[in-house]
């Protein structure tokens, strides 16, 4: 990945979380995990609505509808 900005996950903490999270059980094309991931972080992180969330992070809408692992729960 590039910049790892404030609000986003380093390489490490990804490591530790991209094999938690479920495979797409559909063919559609999705938004990479990682990006949306990090939109959520940053959302929780500063507090804002889903769509004032940057474009950087994916479409406002993957965010809130993208499932949740179980370990996160």
């Amino acid at each position: 990945m590039g910049v790892i900005r404030r609000h986003e996950l380093t390489d490490q903490e990804w490591e530790l979380l991209a094999p938690l999270i479920p495979r797409a059980a559909t063919s559609r094309p999705r938004v990479a995990h990682r990006q949306v991931t990090n939109g959520m972080v940053y959302k929780i992180r500063t507090g804002i609505s889903w769509r004032d969330l940057p474009e950087r992070y994916g479409p406002w809408p993957t965010g809130p509808v993208r499932p949740v692992p179980r370990a996160a729960r």
